[in-house]
């Protein structure tokens, strides 16, 4: 005010102003002060004036979001490139060493071994470098199947360290479906990212509920062929009083410092630009799935989808 006063100019005040709405919601204001001219030119009084800038505030954090994401993609990329030549070296060592071994050598074993866990070891690095290319990406028809397991190899070592179960139920014969096949992958992880959070925040230590799920099935809805999937966990749920909000923009129940409330809002667009759906289900008691749906444009008939 004082400065409005000295000045007789107007004066923004602040820009992240955060006020709670009736239903929860988080509005940023934008404050400034302007003075009131009376007669003569006299400063009278001053006007405050508040400005939603919600919308602004969300292009902007998801714009910071989306550069992050490049910058880490830039980083996986190197990182992987890196990792692929000392890869490929032990690899062909232990390739030289298996038929340099007499055949009835129980060395062979270990040698071969070295070769399948490398071979594992450069198929992430594979996922991962396929992972980081999202930017130019166009849509192709792409195998479920596929991009469940890719998804799966980049954060399996996560989960079991954490000594969580993970079921996966994806058939080899589902119909193709025509995506993004790195951002349908961002989905994914973002969905068994959260939910491997919420069985942590409930089973901080082993336990046999400690358990998440991804299947894959057909669909009848909508008088087409879709696809479903779904992500099921075991942990705390989703309250039925926050169920509406899980998909708005900064909206989070966890901590700020592990999440910015931008994941499953991120998702939702994307599924939405696949004209598909993205939806959450909440068993009472037992779990929580978020379902993943998505159309299919060329497909068989699904005599045997369950319909809706």
């Amino acid at each position: 005010m004082k400065q409005v006063l000295e000045s007789g100019t107007i004066v923004d005040l602040a820009n992240d102003t955060i006020l709670i709405a009736k239903d929860g919601a988080r509005r940023w204001i934008a404050d400034s002060a302007a003075p009131v001219m009376g007669k003569g030119g006299k400063i009278e009084g001053v006007v405050l004036v508040f400005r939603d800038v919600t919308e602004e505030y969300q292009r902007k954090a998801q714009m910071q979001q989306q550069q992050k994401l490049v910058s880490i993609g830039t980083l996986a990329s190197g990182v992987a490139h890196e990792i692929n030549n000392p890869i490929t070296g032990i690899m062909n060592y232990a390739q030289l060493i298996d038929e340099r071994l007499d055949p009835a050598s129980p060395l062979r074993e270990f040698a071969r071994e070295i070769g399948s866990e490398t071979k594992r070891v450069a198929e992430i690095v594979r996922n991962l470098l396929t992972f980081a290319r999202q930017e130019n990406e166009s849509y192709n028809p792409a195998n479920i199947a596929d991009i469940v397991n890719n998804t799966v190899s980049l954060i399996r070592t996560i989960i079991r360290r954490n000594q969580i179960t993970l079921k996966v139920e994806v058939p080899d014969d589902l119909p193709k479906i025509k995506c993004r096949s790195q951002q349908i992958q961002q989905v994914l992880m973002n969905l068994l990212t959260n939910a491997h959070d919420a069985l942590n925040e409930r089973y901080p230590e082993h336990d046999p509920d400690k358990t998440m799920m991804v299947k894959a099935q057909p669909l009848a809805k909508q008088g087409q062929n879709w696809l479903r999937i779904t992500v099921e966990d075991h942990g705390g749920g989703i309250p039925d009083e926050i169920r509406e909000r899980i998909f708005d923009p900064f909206f989070t129940t966890k901590d700020r410092a592990m999440g910015t409330g931008l994941g499953l809002s991120i998702s939702h667009g994307i599924v939405s630009d696949h004209h598909g759906e993205l939806s959450v289900e909440r068993v009472a008691g037992r779990c929580t799935r978020f379902h993943l749906d998505l159309p299919v444009e060329r497909g068989g008939p699904l005599d045997n989808a369950p319909r809706e």
